[in-house]
């Protein structure tokens, strides 16, 4: 039970830095600086990659074990 609710914390606080990432990425792009769009985009990409792993694994773990995955809210 702590390990989801690590993972759903954990999750949403990936998938907030994924967003200001991106919102990063996209305001270094619209200004014309490549460099730091670019390592905005990676950090996009692996923030919301690394989200969705994780969440998708321990949902995948609980099904295994056939326990019922709980609910953050």
């Amino acid at each position: 039970m702590k390990l989801n609710l690590f993972v759903a914390w954990a999750g949403y606080t990936l998938g907030l830095l994924a967003v200001a990432s991106l919102a990063l990425f996209l305001l270094a792009a619209g200004y014309g600086h490549t460099g730091p769009a670019i390592v905005a985009g990676i950090g996009t990409v692996v923030a919301a990659g690394l989200a969705m792993a994780m969440i998708g694994g321990t949902i995948r773990h609980d099904h295994k074990v056939h326990q019922v995955t709980p609910k953050l809210f």
